[in-house]
């Protein structure tokens, strides 16, 4: 239904990701009108299940080499797709406070405890956001990718769920990825990873992609939180809660950083550990 997809974004999105020479499932019908689409199935060949038996570096290797790529291809579409803002970024964090508080501490939070909470995102946005920016699928996780095992090099990696890309920050995709809120991605991995997608970075922009990272990867944290309480609640989905301690656990350790003190100390104050739990939802 257009009424609640964004099947232009699809559409559009999908186009641009086929240029680029990323795979994508081919579009081989469509009625934008109707909300109809006759597309390729990838099959069940999703990351997901493909982990359980393939080498997890041969994966996500591949998986930031598309990251890359699409990061190359993108001086193109500068003004192609709407720009992932600071007030959007702020929106979605703001999810945290409209579900995650009311679900544990058991009240709604006042309008003061928004607007310190908002006045937060705006000094960490402000001056953290410094990367270049290239197309941002958003949900860029193993659930959305597949293994096309016949495809050569980049292509051998599908993406799907792609219809909400933006213009955005480099690093938020690969953050996405390594800091997945639905498994417990190998430290040795994420290393190695990140390593490789800063590689060609000058130190100082390096430096600018550590701390914006680690503002971003707050940022989502807290969002998913959010949603997967969302899901919860709103939507009697109860099997979102077991992934947020690991949320929590992610999160804890981004806060570590000097960049993100004021975070850290509005965190400390309104949520010690013994608020950081997995809330109670009646089915």
């Amino acid at each position: 239904p257009n009424k609640t997809e964004n099947n232009s974004g699809y559409l559009k999105i999908s186009n641009i990701l086929k240029n680029m020479d990323i795979s994508v499932p081919k579009i081989i019908k469509s009625d934008l009108k109707k909300g109809n689409f006759l597309i390729e199935d990838f099959g069940t060949n999703s990351y997901k299940n493909f982990l359980k038996k393939k080498n997890e570096y041969k994966l996500y290797n591949l998986a930031v080499d598309n990251l890359l790529h699409i990061n190359k291809s993108s001086k193109k579409i500068q003004n192609k797709l709407p720009k992932y803002t600071n007030i959007k970024f702020i929106e979605e964090s703001l999810l945290f406070l409209k579900w995650y508080w009311p679900a544990v501490i058991g009240t709604k939070a006042k309008k003061e405890i928004f607007d310190e909470f908002i006045n937060i995102w705006n000094y960490l946005l402000t001056e953290n956001l410094k990367t270049k920016k290239v197309l941002v699928h958003r949900d860029f996780h193993i659930d959305n990718l597949f293994f096309l095992q016949n495809r050569k090099k980049i292509k051998a990696c599908g993406l799907i769920d792609f219809q909400d890309a933006l213009i955005g920050p480099s690093s938020y995709d690969l953050m996405s990825l390594l800091e997945d809120a639905r498994r417990n991605v190998n430290k040795i991995i994420i290393l190695k990873m990140y390593k490789k997608f800063v590689k060609n970075l000058s130190t100082k922009n390096k430096e600018n992609f550590s701390k914006e990272y680690k503002v971003l990867a707050a940022n989502r944290h807290l969002k998913v939180i959010g949603i997967f309480t969302r899901l919860s609640v709103r939507d009697k989905k109860k099997n979102y809660l077991k992934h947020i301690p690991r949320l929590w656990r992610l999160l804890e350790n981004n806060l570590e950083d000097n960049s993100l003190f004021k975070l850290n100390n509005w965190i400390n104050k309104y949520f010690p550990k013994k608020f950081r739990i997995v809330p109670k939802v009646k089915l």
